[in-house]
């Protein structure tokens, strides 16, 4: 079984081999031939047979109004469970209306005709489909090992397109479920669905869609970015996970953000025009356009009132907003060649002065085992003290911020304990995340984060869900339904609780950890509904509809299967 992360070589480097690895106190957690076997039956039957092939067939049956059709999947005792679609909590927003069923709103328990009527009502709001799908979520063998008997598990119906009087909508409900048997001959018969109980469901709709992209309108450019489906890539090439980043700034202090993008293509300059478009400057402002480094970071690192940047292991000074020159290894003190994945700035230590805070540095490239590694370190942070005029010092060691020694990739900073001192948290793609607490004296204390391990985690960002003064971390974690099935369907007792609790986590998706305000966190993210998004890699927050409550966005895809959908 793997469960893996990503790495290029160029940027980011993963410390972890695959898990077969012997680990921390002699135990072995590679499975035997024969669970490992059992366990790809299973996805087989379950993931790819039921989800990839039969479910399909349900979903067309909705989206083409076929009930006949829908009715012949049932057994001849289907037994069902539905909401009462009226029966709902509603929440009404000046651009959208959503509505929630769940455990408070009434259900009605039928069969076949009953539920292909609440189908039916459901598909009857919408004029145009652009989604009418039926996924597996979960599915396993009501008695393990056993293929023919009955399978239970959950599944989630979506619809999205364009409602009857106009309006854009979605409409999605979850079920637990049961299959009679799971065959490879399943997506030739009939009659084997046999139960769907209905457990939470949610809609919404406006008048519009709620975003808009005006990337043409504004005047940055995309063509000359990567696009992993139009490069031509050599046989044997691997696609990048990463191709660059976007750095907000004001360079010349007019008040309007100004854009720094990076790309394995080359970067980009954007200044503001001061009415939302923006013009290319890069050369203008004494910048390389093939410059290919992906890390930067933007701060004024010398006090002087501008902002400077680093791109790679290039420092830039800010001359008085008007341009930027490259200082050389004399002119400063960083190496630069330790970053690796993210550089952050912050005044730890409240001088006045943006210290410098980087994750992923490599430490060994020995392959090291994905938990039970303590006390092995494959990678670690780094914090630098700004002395001033360029200067910085390594106090990373006296501080207490290397970290746990797996791989990060992303840093953010606040304050977690409302000590009025910034605290940093990392998203570490193998084991528990970094938390360190501000003590106040130049040093950090380990602060405690719920769970044994964590998730893969790639980005994160820090907001206020609940306005109460207090930093609410949401993590992007690498989340996929076929991996939360087959941890779900290992044999019980194949790992002792702690192992098997850790495994759970590592398929658990996206996490929010709700600040308690003293430094401490409730893990709220499947509660909150947030956690099932896919492959995420970052997360952002933003008060979209400037009700004084911020939402939250994590964008998702490792690397993208269809040439009409983003890239990673």
């Amino acid at each position: 079984m793997s469960l893996g992360g990503c790495s290029d070589s160029d940027q980011i480097q993963s410390d972890t081999s695959q898990l077969d690895q012997s680990v921390e106190n002699g135990q072995d957690l590679a499975i035997s031939e024969e669970e490992a076997r059992y366990l790809q039956d299973v996805e087989h039957f379950g993931g790819f047979v039921l989800g990839d092939l039969c479910f399909p067939k349900i979903a067309k049956c909705i989206r083409n109004q076929d009930w006949d059709a829908l009715e012949a999947f049932f057994t001849e005792d289907f037994a069902a469970s539905v909401f009462v679609l009226e029966d709902t909590s509603e929440i009404r927003r000046d651009f959208a209306t959503f509505k929630l069923w769940g455990e408070d709103q009434q259900k009605l328990e039928t069969g076949t005709d009953g539920f292909v009527e609440s189908v039916t009502r459901i598909r009857g709001l919408y004029d145009t489909l652009d989604i009418c799908s039926l996924k597996v979520m979960q599915m396993k063998p009501r008695t393990h090992g056993e293929f023919d008997s009955d399978w239970d598990g959950s599944c989630k119906l979506s619809f999205a397109g364009m409602s009857t009087d106009g309006q854009t909508m979605y409409h999605n409900f979850f079920f637990d479920c049961s299959i009679t048997q799971i065959s490879d001959d399943l997506p030739q018969e009939t009659g084997w669905f046999s139960s769907c109980h209905v457990t939470s469901g949610k809609s919404g709709m406006c008048e519009d869609f709620l975003m808009q992209d005006i990337t043409l309108d504004t005047g940055i450019e995309t063509l000359g970015l990567r696009d992993n489906w139009q490069h031509k890539y050599k046989e044997g090439d691997v696609r990048p996970f990463n191709t660059g980043g976007v750095y907000a700034c004001d360079y010349n202090n007019d008040g309007h953000i100004d854009l720094l993008i990076t790309d394995i293509n080359g970067l980009f300059f954007y200044q503001s025009n001061g009415d939302g478009t923006f013009k290319d400057v890069t050369f203008q402002v004494g910048l390389k356009r093939f410059e290919k480094s992906q890390v930067a970071l933007v701060g004024d690192l010398n006090n002087d009132g501008f902002e400077d940047v680093i791109i790679g292991r290039t420092v830039y000074k800010n001359i008085d907003g008007r341009e930027f020159t490259a200082l050389g290894d004399n002119e400063h003190s960083l190496d630069l060649s330790r970053v690796r994945a993210a550089l952050t700035v912050v005044d730890y230590d409240g001088d006045g002065l943006l210290d410098l805070f980087s994750v992923g540095e490599n430490m060994t490239s020995d392959p090291l085992p994905y938990i039970n590694r303590e006390g092995m370190r494959g990678s670690a942070n780094i914090l630098w003290k700004n002395k001033g005029e360029f200067q910085f010092e390594d106090v990373t060691e006296t501080a207490g911020v290397a970290g746990h020694g797996t791989n990060a990739f992303a840093a953010v900073w606040f304050d977690a304990n409302g000590d009025g001192l910034p605290d940093v948290m990392t998203a570490c793609e193998f084991g528990l995340n970094d938390y360190h607490i501000n003590n106040g004296d130049g040093t950090f204390s380990e602060g405690k984060l719920p769970g044994l391990h964590g998730g893969f985690s790639m980005g994160i960002t820090v907001t206020d869900i609940d306005n109460d003064g207090f930093g609410d971390p949401y993590i992007a974690n690498m989340y996929s339904k076929a991996g939360e099935r087959i941890v779900a369907n290992m044999k019980p007792g194949l790992y002792d609780d702690e192992v098997y609790k850790k495994m759970q986590e590592f398929v658990e998706g996206n996490e929010l950890l709700r600040n308690k305000g003293d430094g401490t966190f409730t893990a709220i993210g499947k509660s909150a509904g947030v956690n099932d998004v896919g492959w995420a890699y970052g997360t952002g927050a933003s008060d979209l509809d400037g009700d004084g409550f911020p939402e939250i966005y994590a964008p998702v895809g490792y690397q993208s299967v269809d040439k009409t959908k983003p890239d990673g």
